[in-house]
């Protein structure tokens, strides 16, 4: 299984992209459309702020090539987190 994010741990590691409003929809809507796989304690550190976000499970999830956690999609959404291109381009052929 491959990873379909770089691994980040803060904010000087965070790789992002400038989306056109298309992908970032087309991706979010990819990553959230599988069930997940694994479940662990419900918070995550945000790479950004450093803050413990409470009340978000940590999930995972995978299409059988990628892999990717509830993290990625939050960061995906609230810092435009970069996924690796062949993710991004399996996410916008399945749109």
């Amino acid at each position: 299984m491959i990873h379909a994010f770089a691994t980040y741990h803060d904010k000087g590691d965070l790789a992002t992209r400038d989306y056109k409003p298309s992908e970032k929809e087309a991706l979010l809507s990819y990553m959230r459309s599988f069930r997940r796989k694994a479940v662990a304690a419900g918070f995550f550190d945000d790479a950004v702020t450093g803050e413990t976000k409470i009340g978000i499970d940590y999930l995972a999830f995978d299409d059988g090539t990628f892999s990717w956690t509830s993290r990625d999609t939050y960061h995906v959404e609230h810092y435009d987190l970069a996924p690796r291109e062949e993710f991004l381009a399996r996410a916008m052929a399945s749109a």
